[in-house]
């Protein structure tokens, strides 16, 4: 037994009492197993992880219980017991990797000093071990020697996990080690890090909101809320046999590719307030199967062996686990909820959200174009230094890149694509926050272009954003109120105060945001993560918009009340005859609400076409790689990871060709092949120690001159006979794109190659274009 937590109680001291958070956990951790807790947010997870560490905030302490690790008590250890543990024993990999690092300090440096703070080592020693550590989560030596901010969020990732594996530690705990990146730079960072975790056999706890990471990746899982865990069992127990409402409920309200073709649950109502004393099972004030007897504590009873559910009904499951799959099992208890006065509702209230198909629409002659836009661009110069400005003039970041596309009345089009593909530059220049480098955008048939102020001020009232971020979106200082009607003022609507309120009200109702008299008066941090996003769609409709631009609207919020928003969306567009743009990175949330889809990289519109046909039938390679890196919440699926094949390259200096190419495993030998995919080809062989010792010996320089590469070497021909094997090992098409054949002469080892054009985009039919060769025949 590697980790025996005992009837765990961590309390925060807060002005007028105590929160909490954790209230009674047990649970038990082999050695080389993986548990992941799964839950809402506050439902005590984190605090659950950092008490194992013991690294809790100064107004927060474990007031009871034991930590027994090794058989030894983590709450009774002195600091400098403690300080000894930490690393050494138990790492942690935190949420935000750009708030583990500091940023004034250079990578390297930051691993050598947590080295050498619990382990007797040189810097040379501790270097080495950051070189070899940073070659395992696949990063280059070099990035050593870079400043946080010159990485990626998918790097400063890696070098948190290279940082928690420095030590070897028996045990890692991961508090949602991924959440903030996208699903493709997420499927490989989780896939090195459990190969890597299996390599120096340690256990890991996974802190998460998403259960489909969970199901593929952890042996066990435990389902928390409000401090206590609601059931724990093995993986594939919890995942295809749940007993408790509240897992059933999560599981079922989880958007996967495959459920978003139908109807998605949402769980109603909040968790409840933990600096009050709660009698009887946590979750009654929820639960759809709810009844008096809840009132008193529930038993922990024992389903089966090491499966363990907190309710008083495990006898009843078959009937929970059929009625918990339908929507209106969910809706008739929030419906009867609505009618108690003065209960306390939550961000995840509202209809119930369904499939969206056309035919549901009323049919009233043809739609209306809205948006049309054509060839828009947005390029950012980017300064140059004197002999860089010599060498190739002028140098320009090209976030948005010749984009043409256009959505008609009451249509959702969603654009998809990795963090760094232009999507949400893309929406900043519809709504005019930025001014486009070049191309026409034009709503409903006028330019946008060159408006007087009064005519801004009139498109800005027609078109509203909805923002990612539902806690910095909200001015803290105004209430719910005052949010609501700041834009009727600032556009002089309503004849007075009085129907200024009216209006704001409506809106609240709208956004389904009741009752309204219990939130209109309340301040942003009064309300839950769901309740001001639904806030901040409430604002958006006020003014009544013909265009919604909703940038990563759900992302932020608990997947409990995510589908509730999602189904807002579809009804404000059915019943206000909005247009929305709906962005995102998450394909789950895409199919269940959008009627057509466009994929984004580098800037420039890989595909786009009806959502069915571009899930079912993808054009493009990186289409086909978005869905594979799509985590399935079932531990018996066995899905094949994706081969991502690096992360976004830099849109400064985009590749050759198709700009998907460098990643591409289809890649043909016309899809832009170049000099820079050998020099990254041959720096990957180094930074893995994979180049023959005697090859790497005499390497002296490798150079890129515009589409060709020039290797310098000792042994031209040695050299010019491992590049072809290497190239050919690739990708066969790597090799037949080199013009001629890999010239040799004075030492240095030549390899030419052809600029290409972009591949044109190839009809699919009934509007589903992709700009790929293989259109088609992947």
């Amino acid at each position: 037994m590697l980790l025996d937590v005992r009837d765990l109680r961590t309390y925060y001291s807060i002005d007028d009492g105590v929160v909490r958070a954790v209230d009674g956990v047990s649970f038990k951790l082999q050695k080389g197993e993986n548990l992941g807790f799964v839950g809402e947010s506050g439902c005590g997870k984190t605090t659950t992880a950092k008490s194992i560490n013991r690294v809790l905030p100064p107004n927060a302490g474990v007031v009871g219980g034991e930590i027994l690790f090794k058989g030894r008590d983590v709450v009774q250890m002195n600091q400098r017991e403690l300080n000894k543990f930490r690393w050494r024993e138990v790492a942690m990999v935190t949420q935000s990797a750009m708030n583990a690092l500091d940023p004034v300090y250079k990578i390297g440096d930051q691993i050598v000093e947590a080295i050498k703070a619990h382990q007797s080592s040189s810097r040379r020693e501790a270097m080495e071990r950051a070189e070899e550590l940073f070659m395992m989560v696949g990063l280059e030596k070099k990035r050593l020697h870079a400043y946080p901010h010159e990485l990626s969020g998918g790097m400063k990732q890696r070098v948190v996990i290279a940082m928690a594996l420095a030590l070897s530690p028996d045990l890692i705990i991961a508090d949602e080690p991924t959440t903030a990146l996208d699903v493709v730079v997420q499927d490989g960072i989780l896939n090195q890090f459990v190969q890597l975790q299996q390599q120096i056999q340690s256990s890991l706890i996974l802190v998460t909101h998403d259960i489909s990471v969970v199901a593929e990746i952890c042996q066990r899982v435990a389902v928390m809320y409000a401090g206590r865990i609601m059931e724990q069992g093995t993986t594939g127990e919890v995942f295809k046999q749940a007993y408790h409402p509240y897992s059933l409920g999560l599981l079922n309200a989880f958007p996967t590719l495959e459920a978003a073709k139908g109807h998605l649950i949402f769980i109603p109502g909040a968790p409840p307030d933990l600096s009050r004393e709660i009698r009887g099972c946590l979750f009654r004030q929820r639960c759809p199967f709810a009844t008096k007897a809840c009132s008193d504590e529930p038993p922990n009873v024992e389903v089966a062996p090491g499966h363990e559910v907190l309710c008083h009904y495990t006898d009843k499951v078959d009937e929970f686990r059929s009625l918990a799959a339908k929507p209106e099992t969910w809706q008739k208890h929030l419906a009867g909820g609505r009618r108690r006065a003065n209960r306390k509702t939550s961000g995840g209230t509202g209809s119930v959200a369904t499939a969206t198909t056309t035919a549901k629409r009323a049919e009233s002659g043809p739609a209306q174009m809205v948006l049309e836009v054509a060839d828009v661009e947005k390029h950012f110069p980017i300064k140059s230094s004197f002999l860089q400005s010599l060498r190739g003039g002028k140098r320009v970041l090209k976030a948005v890149d010749r984009v043409s596309f256009d959505i008609k009345e009451r249509e959702i089009l969603g654009f998809a694509g990795e963090s760094g593909s232009g999507k949400s530059t893309l929406g900043e220049l519809i709504s005019l926050l930025q001014e486009p480098t070049g191309g026409h955008i034009l709503y409903l048939g006028q330019p946008v272009a060159g408006k007087s102020n009064r005519e801004l001020k009139e498109f800005r009232r027609r078109m509203q954003v909805v923002f990612q971020d539902p806690y910095e979106t909200l001015n803290p200082r105004f209430t719910v109120l005052n949010t609501i009607m700041e834009p009727l003022i600032v556009h002089k609507i309503g004849q007075d105060y009085d129907e200024r309120v009216r209006l704001a009200k409506r809106a609240l109702e709208r956004a389904e945001l009741t009752p309204v008299e219990q939130y209109m008066h309340r301040f942003p941090h009064q309300l839950s993560g769901g309740q001001r996003q639904r806030v901040a769609l409430a604002r958006a409709i006020v003014i009544e918009p013909k265009f919604i631009i909703a940038d990563e609207p759900v992302s932020m919020l608990d997947v409990s009340v995510r589908a509730g928003i999602l189904g807002l969306l579809q009804r404000l567009r059915d019943e206000m005859d909005v247009s929305i743009l709906y962005i995102s990175h998450d394909l789950a949330t895409i199919r269940y609400i959008c009627d057509r889809t466009a994929i984004l990289y580098l800037g420039r519109i890989m595909e786009i076409g009806e959502t069915e046909a571009v899930i079912q039938d993808p054009g493009h390679p990186y289409t086909k790689m978005l869905l594979a890196a799509v985590p399935v919440p079932d531990p018996d699926a066995g899905r094949q990871r994706v081969d991502p094949r690096g992360e976004i390259p830099d849109p400064i200096d985009l590749p050759n060709g198709c700009r998907f190419h460098p990643r591409c495993v289809y890649a043909l030998p016309h899809c832009g092949w170049e000099g820079r995919d050998v020099e990254r080809l041959l720096q990957r062989e180094i930074d893995r120690e994979t180049m023959p010792a005697d090859l790497r010996s005499v390497l002296e320089e490798i150079v890129v001159d515009g589409m060709d590469v020039r290797v310098r070497t000792k042994d031209g021909e040695v050299m010019a006979a491992y590049l072809r094997q290497l190239l050919e090992t690739y990708n066969p098409s790597l090799l037949k794109a080199v013009v001629g054949d890999v010239e040799v002469a004075a030492g240095v080892v030549t390899i030419r190659f052809a600029a290409q054009p972009e591949p044109d985009y190839e009809d699919m039919g009934s509007g589903h274009e992709a700009a790929c060769y293989l259109a088609g025949d992947l």
